[in-house]
């Protein structure tokens, strides 16, 4: 069984908050439903403060609850099939969700492992992110370094600022 949703937004990040809430001010407003299975929102933007020390990364979290939009349809599930022949979308808890329109803000998927040892080194010995809410802590430690490096979703090693 199928439910008909006027406007679908995958995604209860930043970016699909944001639309639902302009969507929903409009004068004729949609029916805007969000699919995001999460209980908290982070506020991922601030994390580059967090890490300079400027903010504790606590304030960036929020209940999901919160942050939704007054008269949005919350559904607390994932998307796991997108059927755009269809306008439809299958979910992780066997749903069908029938759409008008669509807008997938679903984020970025991180993959740690993708660089060997990485995931046993962040946070020690000067090597750290702020992609992530265990992972961003304050680095102002780091000053103290001629010379820090940024490793590129490419995999490129980019010198960034300090010494010879």
């Amino acid at each position: 069984m199928s439910e008909q949703h006027d406007v679908l937004i995958i995604g209860g990040g930043t970016a699909g908050i944001t639309v639902a809430a302009q969507l929903l001010q409009q004068a004729a407003s949609p029916k805007v439903t969000i699919v995001d299975p999460s209980k908290t929102h982070d506020y991922q933007p601030i994390w580059t403060l967090v890490g300079g020390g400027v903010f504790p990364r606590e304030i960036s979290r929020r209940a999901m609850a919160d942050v939704m939009p007054r008269g949005v349809n919350w559904i607390r599930d994932r998307v796991t099939e997108f059927h755009p022949d269809k306008n439809e979308v299958l979910t992780e808890g066997g749903k069908a969700l029938v759409y008008n329109e669509l807008i997938v803000a679903a984020g970025i998927q991180l993959n740690w492992d993708a660089v060997k040892g990485l995931p046993e080194a962040i946070n020690k010995g000067g090597v750290c992110s702020n992609y992530g809410y265990d992972k961003a802590v304050s680095y102002t430690h780091l000053r103290a370094h001629e010379t820090a490096y940024t490793i590129s979703d490419s995999g490129w090693c980019l010198r960034k600022g300090g010494g010879g």
